[in-house]
This record gives C-alpha cells, sequence and structure tokens, in this order.
C-alpha cells in the first residue's frame, strides 16, 4: 500500500511470537492459504526444533493491524543467514506471511531492515545478512513482490527454481473430474485399478478419520508411511512424531485436519494426511502397505480423498511439493516453487567514495 507508514517489530521473544495468536490468526486469514504459516505450525515447529536456534523476526504493523510477519530465525552454524521457521524437511510452501495487496509493502519492509543489517532489539546488526527463502511459490504475490523491492532497496536477489507443488483443479463432482481432468489413459487406469480392487476386496472402503478418532488414525498413518519406503522409514524421529502430535491437534481443533485410511478386510492398509483450507484440499503425504501394493491402494486412496473433498465443496487439490508420478496420474499440473536468496547490494567504488 504506496504511502502508508509501517511500523516493523523485531522479534526475538519466544514469548512474544507466541503472544501474536489472535493478529496472526487475523493476518492469515487475510492471505493466501498457506497451512505452513500459520500460527499453529509455526509456534509448534518452534517448540519442537527451535532449541538452539536465535528468532530474529519482523512484524510489520499498520497502526495496531498486523499487516505482514516474516518468521524468522538464525542458526549460529550460518550467522548471517536468516532462514524461514517451519523447516525445509517439514514445510512445503514458505516466504512471509501478508494479504495479496499489503505484499509490496510488506516485502519492501522486509528487505529495507535487512539492507540495514537486519538491526535486532539490542541494536546489533548481522554483519553480511542474507535472506535464505526456500519454497516460494513462483506466481505467488511474496515472490513478485520480493524480486520488485529488491532493486529499489539496494538488495541483489537471486531466483532459482527449487521444486515443483502439483495440483489440480476440481469439478462439481467426482465423475465429472475423472471425465474433464485426467487424461484417456489415466481415466482408463483408475477405473480399472478400482474395478480389481472392488473383485479381490468387496467392501473396501476409505474411511474419514479426521475429527473422530483422528490419534489413532494419526498413528496408523506413521505406520503405513514407513513401510512405504526405506526412505520415509528414516523420516520420522520421535522429534517429528510429536511435532506432527501437536500440528494435528491445532488443525483438527480448527477443522483444517483431513486424515483418511483405506480399509480392507485386512484392515487399514493406505493413508493420506491433509489439511482442508480456503477452499482447497492439500495433500500433505501419504502411505501404503508395500503388502498390498498390487491393488493400488496408494493411489486410490488419493483419488477417494479428491471424491471427498470435491464433496466438500473444495476446487482444488494441491499435491504440494514433489514429483511423484502418481500426482500426474491423477491429472496434477505443475507449478514452480523458487528459492530466493537476498542480500544486501555490494557498493561500487562511485558510492564507496560518494560515501
Amino acid at each position: 500500500m504506496a504511502g502508508t507508514a509501517l511500523l516493523t517489530e523485531v522479534i526475538e521473544d519466544p514469548a512474544r511470537l507466541m503472544a501474536l495468536r489472535d493478529a496472526w490468526m487475523s493476518l492469515q486469514a487475510d492471505a493466501p492459504v498457506n497451512p505452513f504459516l500459520t500460527w499453529d505450525w509455526q509456534t509448534m515447529w518452534w517448540e519442537v526444533f527451535g532449541a538452539g536456534y536465535a528468532l530474529r523476526s519482523l512484524a510489520v504493523w499498520d497502526g495496531g493491524r498486523l499487516r505482514g510477519l516474516w518468521p524468522l530465525y538464525v542458526d549460529p552454524a550460518a550467522p548471517d543467514q536468516l532462514r524461514v521457521i517451519g523447516g525445509l524437511d517439514l514445510s512445503d510452501h514458505l516466504g512471509f506471511l501478508a494479504a495479496t495487496e499489503w505484499a509490496p509493502a510488506v516485502a519492501a519492509a522486509g528487505l529495507g531492515w535487512l539492507a540495514a543489517g537486519a538491526v535486532g532489539g539490542d541494536g546489533t546488526s548481522l554483519s553480511n545478512p542474507v535472506l535464505d527463502l526456500h519454497f516460494v511459490p513462483e506466481d505467488g504475490a511474496v515472490a513478485t513482490a520480493i524480486q520488485e523491492a529488491g532493486p529499489r532497496l539496494q538488495c541483489q536477489v537471486v531466483a532459482e527454481a527449487e521444486a515443483v507443488s502439483p495440483w489440480v483443479p476440481l469439478a462439481a463432482d467426482f465423475e465429472e473430474w475423472v471425465q474433464t481432468r485426467l487424461s484417456k489413459k489415466d481415466r482408463h487406469e483408475l477405473r480399472r485399478k478400482r474395478r480389481r480392487l472392488d473383485a479381490e476386496h468387496p467392501g473396501w472402503r476409505v474411511r474419514d478419520c479426521s475429527r473422530d478418532g483422528w490419534e489413532p488414525a494419526l498413528e496408523r498413518f506413521f505406520e503405513l508411511h514407513r513401510l512405504s519406503t526405506p526412505g520415509k522409514a528414516a523420516f520420522w524421529t520421535a522429534d517429528i512424531e510429536r511435532f506432527f502430535r501437536l500440528v494435528g491437534a491445532r488443525f483438527a481443533a480448527a477443522g483444517w485436519l483431513r486424515l483418511h485410511l483405506l480399509e480392507t478386510g485386512d484392515g487399514a492398509v493406505a493413508a493420506t494426511l491433509g489439511f482442508t483450507l480456503g477452499g482447497g484440499w492439500l495433500l500433505y503425504n501419504s502411505g501404503y502397505d508395500p503388502a498390498a501394493a498390487r491393488w493400488s491402494v496408494g493411489l486410490l486412496c488419493v483419488a477417494e480423498g479428491i471424491r471427498m473433498a470435491i464433496a466438500e465443496g473444495c476446487d482444488r487439490a494441491d499435491f504440494l511439493r514433489g514429483d511423484e508420478p502418481y500426482k500426474y496420474d491423477l491429472g496434477a499440473r505443475d507449478r514452480t516453487l523458487v528459492h530466493l536468496r537476498v542480500s544486501r547490494s555490494t557498493p561500487t567504488p562511485a558510492d564507496e567514495r560518494g560515501a
């Protein structure tokens, strides 16, 4: 908002970050949907993983209204790198939080602070501060605002494509979605796989455990995700499990959690963990029992999640970060995520002589 006088507050005390709850929730309701920048996700990540890091976040205020938040921290091992709270192994989309119309002003506030040395509350600055921003949607207001603000504020912005976040638009009903969003080959394959599961496991179902029984369903999701591949098994540390139990409780209370189990006579053999916010179903992760792989239970569990999302009135399914083949079997199209590195521009010799 050009011409608006904004106040920037540097936050280095975790208690202050926690105390922003109401203002933060009001802000996230106005901003583009991003579960990874919500108060619940961010503060739970800090509670579980923040030990040893130094908080150095920036709140951007318009009078008493929070207009933007850069939830940043510094790792002592890289003391000039300002990174976004949330963890690169856990958060799929990052950046700063702001309503679309406020993104330019919030970007300018953040880059102006960076150009001045990312000064902390005690007046100390970082010697060579760099904003290290991963997984920022290339087509979003945040990436655009940062890249446009850089030259005006003597900051260098380097953008590199880093990952993809496939998504698919939904339709008025499931059969229309299958007919209009999938290729002929993928329609045939989905129906063939469903017929085979029907024939060999009649009575199978996908059960929505998002509200009642989500805690045991989450534990089964952990088990199935571990079974899927050795890499997925290694992912689940005690801290990561604790984090998801905490976030699960928060998201379930907010009505955002979506936990689905595909069950046959052998019990739950596939599961998906996702979130529904802002009219979209976001598939965070999935797992299945390899002993049931011949029935394509992982793919069918996701397809049934899409059916449920359509019934809820969602207009899109976002498969989040990663280019796994099953996403494209379900009609996904890519959205590029970029890595933005923002640093102070190096002064030219002429600049230095004129200083």
